[in-house]
């Protein structure tokens, strides 16, 4: 009889030894798989941020070329409109003057407001970088929890420092994008003043 009880406990270790493998190679393989995800992401990130910064620079030098086209429109409109009704002396002189500074204003306007697109564009997109580095960090430590009261916690703690960093880093653009407004605001008021 003891050896009947000493065949089924080694039976039974057994057991649990084959369970306990099973569950460790799963769990590597589970491993496995989430750095290979976040290698695959990482990557796409990269890719995405190179197309990106493609993107807005090909972003910028249209919106330039299309104040520059628009300015320079307006100028020949100026000068075919002035010599059609005729100004000259001091008239044509200040309507010249006036043109070339709301030209130079819409141009400076044009130019702020780019810069400013591209710098919460960018901002955005450094935001979505930065938010899903810790989504990947997030769930290493979530595949590492120990329990379920762990697993738990973790990811309330996960849940508030994303949306604290999505409103920090929202306020942060949103002050960028009101500097640029403001910035723009004052090249028309320099132009009025000038008048």
């Amino acid at each position: 009889m003891a050896f009947d009880q000493n065949n089924a406990q080694t039976k039974q270790r057994e057991q649990h030894e084959k369970l306990a493998d099973t569950a460790k190679a799963n769990l590597n393989n589970a491993t496995e798989q989430g750095k290979q995800f976040a290698d695959a992401a990482r990557e796409g990130l990269n890719k995405m941020t190179d197309l990106r910064e493609q993107a807005t620079e090909s972003t910028k030098q249209v919106v330039q070329r299309s104040v520059e086209t628009a300015a320079q429109q307006a100028r020949e409109a100026a000068d075919r409109f002035t010599r059609t009704l005729g100004f000259s002396g001091e008239d044509s002189e200040r309507l010249a003057r006036q043109s070339k500074q709301n030209l130079e204003a819409v141009t400076r306007c044009g130019t702020v407001l780019t810069q400013a697109f591209q710098d919460a564009s960018r901002s955005w997109f450094g935001l979505a970088q930065r938010q899903f580095q810790r989504n990947l960090e997030g769930m290493n430590k979530l595949v590492h929890a120990k329990s379920v009261q762990e697993f738990a916690a973790i990811q309330s703690e996960l849940v508030r420092d994303g949306l604290q960093h999505i409103v920090q880093d929202s306020k942060a653009i949103t002050e960028a994008s009101a500097r640029a407004v403001d910035e723009a605001s004052k090249t028309f008021s320099n132009v009025a003043q000038t008048r």
